[in-house]
């Protein structure tokens, strides 16, 4: 694809899945993606399967969505007026929920806020840890929605909600409250098993925090984090750098099976956020070294085209979810959808902090997404799984409701913005 047909195909994914979340949520208070991309089935009224149904909700997807939807806002993406009513509702709900909850989120609930088992049973047991991905992705969502708001009270909760969780991510006092739903993909908490996940993924927050509020200790902290994944989960030993998933607590590399496990996609999403961060921290003008600056934007930008080496399988197109970094093998060959739009801007925040032309990978990952994975029939979403053969898959990645905007659009926003189309 050339980057005319890049931008005009990313256009209309963000146009055309935004107005279908905006329909179908209305005036509901929660965001409503649940629906088949395979053959279009609606599953929000549907009595079963209840872990697909209305009788759900994933407070990821309402978190990841107020994010998505403040973005596209903040773009010029959609009608101002609905996406402002949407956020004001989802926040409220939330809000809401959260307070019932002595101030935490889960990832499963009912409708009246009822924290779910992955069975749908009631939970009665207390929340482990101190913070989990769904409060870390509320705290964001709230924030951003605060901010498309100008809502100064929402904001103060919202930044008191993230400074806890972020704390908890550093005292290593976050659990991760997945439920899973692929035998392939094992989710589940496991004690002294330290992942990079939320510290990834907080970047993304800080960076907003500290703009917000020009406080230095939000970038302070983000560059801990950053700091810390570099140094614990990051293998220099065959020439090139590969980040591995987890550690044990006191750092040291968290092998399951005689297995070192790499998410190639995840290693390509650290690499855009972490890099998207530094734009922040720089833009800031932070006392500091610019060679320290560059080297650490050249280490990313190398971490991005290794792992894309290691990951992306050109003939059916797509990033396989898991690489055992010492047998040299894959392990689980599905491929998502989310790695290609995060692999996209990825690329594009290298080569906008003048790390080399990555055409190549952007090329590869966006005629994938489009040509691959994109069902312009229902929306133009994306098939959530393909598997090794390329073919269209009910595999769950994380989440059974589609992605709302979280992971496609906001990527693909940030690309149009680098590439000077907004």
């Amino acid at each position: 694809m050339t980057r005319a047909e890049q931008t005009a195909a990313f256009r209309r994914i963000i146009t055309e899945t935004l107005d279908t979340i905006l329909e179908r949520t209305g005036d509901r208070p929660f965001l409503d993606t649940k629906f088949d991309v395979i053959d279009g089935r609606d599953y929000a009224g549907a009595a079963e399967p209840a872990f697909r149904s209305g009788r759900t909700v994933y407070a990821w997807i309402q978190g990841r969505g107020l994010e998505a939807l403040a973005g596209h806002l903040h773009a010029g993406f959609g009608d101002a007026g609905c996406i402002r009513a949407v956020l004001r509702r989802v926040s409220s709900r939330l809000e809401r929920i959260r307070a019932a909850n002595g101030g935490r989120m889960f990832f499963m609930m009912s409708p009246d806020g009822v924290f779910l088992n992955g069975d749908g049973t009631p939970r009665r047991e207390p929340l482990p840890g101190d913070a989990n991905y769904s409060d870390l992705f509320c705290a964001k969502g709230l924030l951003h929605a605060a901010r498309a708001l100008q809502d100064a009270a929402l904001e103060r909760e919202a930044l008191a909600y993230l400074e806890r969780t972020v704390a908890a991510i550093g005292e290593l006092r976050f659990v991760t409250d997945q439920q899973p739903f692929d035998p392939a993909n094992p989710v589940a908490a496991r004690p002294g098993k330290v992942q990079q996940g939320p510290f990834m993924i907080a970047l993304s927050g800080i960076a907003a925090a500290a703009e917000l509020t020009g406080d230095v200790k939000w970038l302070d902290r983000g560059c801990r984090f950053l700091r810390r994944v570099l140094t614990l989960h990051v293998d220099h030993s065959r020439g090139e750098p590969e980040l591995f998933e987890a550690v044990r607590p006191d750092g040291t590399p968290y092998r399951e099976d005689g297995r070192l496990i790499s998410d190639p996609g995840h290693a390509l999403e650290f690499a855009g956020l972490a890099l998207k961060f530094l734009a922040v921290l720089e833009k800031a003008g932070r006392p500091g070294s610019a060679a320290a600056l560059h080297a650490d934007r050249l280490l990313l930008a190398r971490l991005l085209r290794r792992h894309f080496t290691l990951g992306f399988r050109p003939g059916p197109g797509g990033i396989v979810k898991s690489f055992d970094l010492i047998g040299r093998c894959t392990v689980n060959a599905d491929m998502p959808w989310w790695s290609l739009p995060e692999t996209i801007r990825a690329a594009a925040e290298a080569e906008a902090a003048g790390c080399g032309d990555f055409s190549d990978i952007t090329g590869a990952c966006a005629g994938a997404l489009w040509n691959r994975f994109t069902n312009v029939e229902q929306h133009c979403f994306a098939y959530q799984t393909r598997d090794a053969s390329g073919r269209p898959v009910r595999v769950i990645p994380a989440v059974p409701d589609l992605d709302p905007g979280y992971h496609t659009n906001l990527s693909l926003i940030d690309v149009l913005k680098l590439w000077g189309e907004l």
